[in-house]
C-alpha cells in the first residue's frame, strides 16, 4: 500500500491547470480516510503559483484562494526548489503566506523521492 507520495510540477501554472491540479490531487490524498503522506515540489515555472503579485484572474484563470484553503485544510506540505526561485528572480518574501511552504534544493528533492513510495511529475 501507498503510504506516501511525492508530486513534482514544473510547467507554469498561466494557461494550465497543472500546478493547481497537483494540490487538489494532494490534498484529495490526505481526505482518503487513511492518511497518505503526500508532498508538493514546485520547480521550474511552476514556483509562479505562489507569487503573491501573481494574479490568475487577469488572464481568465480562477483564483486560487479556495486551492490555498484545501491546501491548508489539508497540512499539505509544499516545497518550491530555490534555484527555480532564484531563475525567475522571486524569494521566498515573493511568495504568498503559506505556513507549509519550505524553500528546498535539489539535494533535499532527491531525499524527499528517495524516501518516498512513488513519486510522479503532474
Amino acid at each position: 500500500m501507498v503510504e506516501s507520495v511525492v508530486i513534482i510540477s514544473d510547467q507554469s501554472p498561466i494557461g494550465r491547470n497543472s500546478a493547481v491540479e497537483a494540490i487538489r490531487i494532494g490534498s484529495g490524498f490526505t481526505a482518503l480516510g487513511e492518511f497518505i503522506d503526500c508532498k508538493i515540489v514546485f520547480m521550474g515555472d511552476a514556483v509562479y503559483l505562489f507569487n503573491k503579485n501573481c494574479d490568475p484572474e487577469a488572464v481568465g484563470m480562477d483564483p486560487l484562494a479556495e486551492v490555498l484553503e484545501m491546501a491548508d485544510l489539508s497540512d499539505l506540505e509544499v516545497f518550491m526548489i530555490d534555484s527555480s526561485l532564484t531563475d525567475a528572480g522571486l524569494t521566498k518574501a515573493d511568495m504568498i503566506d503559506y505556513e507549509n511552504l519550505k524553500i528546498i534544493g535539489y539535494d533535499e528533492l532527491t531525499d524527499l523521492i528517495a524516501n518516498a513510495d512513488t513519486c510522479f511529475r503532474y
